[in-house]
């Protein structure tokens, strides 16, 4: 419980970055006071995928297969380490296809679910805090902004389109709270040797001018 306050106290900062731009397609930009935890951030933004994959699946159908060409943009090596313009581009890319999911299941397929509609407005709002807080952990721009993801007209395979995007952004979201963890550690392992060696180092010591005296 103590540990999903946390996570809410985390997205709850980082609403007003959201406030300076929240839109899918242009992250919003950090003010130099605010700090952020990308590991809790990355760990919340996946809950709220799993949660929108749930609700998607029970109103759309369980058994609604793959969409074969995948999202390369989201397509992630377990061992690469996180490259800053590359992250941004990813999430930019994820933000731009839930937008996508969300238009399609309240204009279109879906528009009584509500609660899915709701779910899916804050993963992609949560989406954009962690893009903000990831570049100003990692650094990056995102040059070569991907195209936006075209969904298909069927009404199955946008069903189906819309599924494996959510799968595969959690799977990505996975990837980068492993990676931030594992940066978190580091810089907790490199903290705590620095504190080792000034907590070695000798107390200067006073000698009295002109004797051997100590003070």
């Amino acid at each position: 419980m103590k540990y999903r306050a946390g996570l809410r106290s985390v997205a709850f900062v980082w609403m007003g970055v959201l406030m300076q731009g929240s839109d899918a397609g242009r992250a919003p930009k950090m003010h130099s006071a605010v700090s952020c935890r990308p590991k809790d951030l990355t760990a919340l933004t996946k809950t709220l995928v799993v949660a929108s994959l749930k609700l998607f699946d029970k109103d759309n159908g369980e058994s609604l297969g793959t969409w074969a060409p995948g999202f390369p943009e989201l397509q992630v090596e377990i061992d690469s380490p996180p490259q800053g313009s590359k992250v941004q581009c990813s999430l930019l890319f994820m933000a731009q296809g839930l937008k996508k999911v969300l238009e399609d299941q309240r204009d279109d397929l879906n528009p009584n679910s509500v609660e899915l509609h709701k779910k899916l407005g804050s993963t992609i709002s949560n989406v954009n805090l962690l893009t903000a807080c990831a570049k100003h952990t990692l650094g990056g721009e995102c040059s070569l902004k991907p195209p936006p993801p075209q969904m298909p007209k069927d009404a199955f395979k946008k069903k189906q389109w819309s599924h494996t995007l959510l799968m595969t952004a959690r799977a990505y979201l996975d990837w980068l709270e492993l990676k931030f963890g594992q940066q978190s550690s580091k810089v907790k392992g490199k903290n705590k040797i620095q504190h080792k060696a000034l907590q070695k180092k000798p107390t200067p010591q006073k000698y009295l001018e002109g004797s051997g005296y100590l003070l």
